[in-house]
């Protein structure tokens, strides 16, 4: 997994990211800049490839293990490929055809997957699962690009592209590494000063809190190419999407972090055993630390599409500082409430550096920023304290459907919603429209 973690940025290099950004401000250049990018991620790709391939033959792996490394390698080796296809595509302010290609590559996965765990097929075989829906999502995303863009593939190299490419995406790499290094450091250093039971109970409040991650990570991704294109003639509108991007985000993730922490008590004891009752309060904090999680993913939107980016990077490695020492601190004196305070204080950093970078590149109407947050605060407060106290009464299944319908009730009361962002948000979701 490390090999092939190493591999994904690499062979990316923070191109991806970068694609999109330019062929959303320059859609005539669109041939050119893929034609160039392509053929990197391909040269990136394959010079990282043998890299793995002689890294694992000198530290004397056992051959079935060089064999699902080499496995591995081509899978990332073909999703790095086609995500240069679906940067165009995002680029385009078109997510369908990610979306049906990403839905039928875990399909082919799963039936694949599903196939070797019955039939008992070599192990090689579950890696196998991931590396051809790979192959095939390649094929589709080349396809109909081509077919719904018109587009011209070509063998073309710029090497002027590649120079200007190559300068903006460095920090997009670097944060690339960062960003893995935040996401492991905590469960590393847990593994060396904490218990495996620590570890245990450590994992389920965190796999709740990721679970939730796709939600701002796919608003950002759909804001982030609107935002590039802003970016070239329209710079006052890009402080006006920022705030109905956060508006969005705590109509969503407020009811979400005081409704899990309400009911952390019955989700632990309940879905899990009475044992993993140490990590309740972990939950609970790590709620909290979800709303700023939330937040940060708009700031590193507003920055790395308004050529900030080494900004973001540089607040991503002062997160990942401030981890690790608060890690390194808390820890032996706190066990994994520690960690889940770390965390905290580190999506802090992220979501309010973010914010203040953002209040000096664009302009933010405070006002209107509060009163958004102040829409969704209280009618989220409100669920939070009824659910928590229905709860003693009533099993969590049944509180949760109460708890909503209080919130959307009392949201609609305040005006946090109206019929006006009822229909953009359908707009949004079912019409390929922006926020």
């Amino acid at each position: 997994m490390t090999f092939t973690t190493i591999f994904t940025v690499v062979a990316d290099f923070g191109m991806g990211p970068v694609l999109t950004r330019e062929v959303a401000r320059y859609p005539e250049y669109t041939d050119k800049y893929l034609s160039t990018i392509f053929w990197t991620k391909g040269i990136f790709g394959l010079g990282a490839y043998l890299a793995v391939v002689f890294f694992v033959n000198v530290l004397n792996y056992s051959e079935l293990t060089k064999l699902l490394v080499y496995l591995s390698g081509i899978t990332m080796f073909f999703d790095n490929l086609h995500a240069a296809f679906y940067s165009v595509f995002r680029a385009r302010k078109n997510l369908i055809y990610e979306s049906v290609g990403i839905v039928a590559s875990q399909a082919i996965t799963l039936a694949v997957g599903s196939l070797v765990l019955l039939l008992h097929w070599p192990l090689y075989w579950l890696i196998l699962a991931y590396t051809i829906p790979s192959i095939l999502n390649f094929i589709y995303a080349a396809y109909f690009l081509r077919k719904v863009y018109s587009l011209k593939y070509s063998f073309i190299f710029d090497k002027n592209v590649f120079k200007l490419f190559l300068m903006l995406a460095w920090p997009f790499a670097l944060a690339g590494i960062i960003s893995r290094l935040y996401s492991y450091s905590d469960s590393l250093l847990m593994s060396k000063m904490l218990s495996a039971q620590a570890l245990g109970w450590w994992s389920v409040p965190y796999k709740i809190t990721f679970a939730f991650q796709f939600i701002p990570a796919a608003l950002s991704a759909s804001i982030f190419p609107v935002m590039s294109a802003l970016y070239v003639d329209q710079k006052e509108k890009i402080g006006e999407l920022f705030l109905k991007s956060w508006r969005y985000l705590f109509t969503i993730v407020l009811p979400l972090a005081f409704g899990i922490i309400a009911l952390a008590d019955p989700i632990i004891l309940k879905l899990y055993k009475p044992q993993y009752a140490p990590a309740i309060p972990v939950l609970r904090i790590l709620m909290i630390s979800l709303i700023f999680g939330f937040l940060g993913f708009i700031t590193a939107a507003v920055l790395n599409a308004t050529n900030h980016q080494k900004k973001q990077t540089s607040l991503l490695a002062v997160a990942l500082f401030v981890n690790i020492l608060l890690n390194l601190y808390l820890l032996p004196r706190s066990g994994i409430m520690g960690a889940a305070v770390a965390a905290l204080v580190s999506n802090i950093v992220l979501c309010l550096g973010g914010l203040w970078y953002c209040n000096k590149i664009i302009l933010i109407d405070k006002l209107i920023l509060f009163k958004y947050l102040n829409q969704s605060f209280w009618p989220a407060a409100t669920m939070g304290v009824l659910c928590f106290y229905l709860s003693k009464y009533l099993h969590f299944i049944f509180v949760i459907p109460i708890g909503a319908l209080v919130y959307f009730v009392a949201l609609f009361m305040i005006g946090g919603i109206d019929r006006n962002l009822i229909a953009r948000t359908y707009n949004k979701i079912f019409k390929n429209q922006v926020i």
